[in-house]
């Protein structure tokens, strides 16, 4: 008698399976700490979607939040795991580059407090519903202050070019 080599697919072994658990248990964990709205913009179904948000719910009495995180997890299954994780970078990353986007309003503020006046002419050619009165104001008050206190006209300046810019 010949011995044939085995040509059944390996199964996982029962460590692999209950690592991939623990990692589904994990990325529903990090899914409960987003809001319904971001939940909805991923690859995600409805019944895990009120799964998550049942488990936002609950109190943590009896280990209820435990078994609704394993039940999250169960539900995970059928989900793409890969295509879940690349969702929520691409979302975290939009999120930074938003975040780090410097506003113009911002950009405005630090080139008044770095030039001045001719800042200011620029600013008024470009955005005419601008006071030249009140940048100037502020831009003096700016200059005036104790280093310490700077930040303070610094920050009035700004939120009056953003309001003015945005409206």
């Amino acid at each position: 008698m010949k011995f044939e080599p085995n040509t059944e697919p390996e199964l996982p072994s029962k460590t692999r399976l209950k690592q991939d658990a623990t990692d589904l248990q994990q990325l529903g964990q990090k899914l409960t700490t987003y809001s319904a709205a971001i939940l909805r913009k991923l690859p995600l179904n409805d019944v895990l979607i009120s799964a998550i948000e049942e488990y936002n719910r609950l109190p943590n009495s009896f280990g209820a939040r435990r078994r609704q995180l394993q039940f999250i997890g169960r539900l995970m299954r059928d989900l793409d795991y890969d295509a879940v994780i690349n969702a929520i970078d691409n979302l975290e990353n939009a999120h930074l580059r938003k975040k780090k986007k410097p506003s113009a309003a911002k950009l405005l503020c630090e080139a008044i407090l770095e030039s001045g006046d001719a800042e200011i002419n620029a600013a008024l050619e470009k955005y005419p519903q601008l006071e030249r009165q009140t940048m100037r104001q502020l831009y003096r008050e700016h200059n005036r202050a104790a280093e310490s206190s700077r930040e303070k006209f610094k920050n009035k300046l700004q939120n009056y070019l953003q309001r003015q810019i945005t409206s």
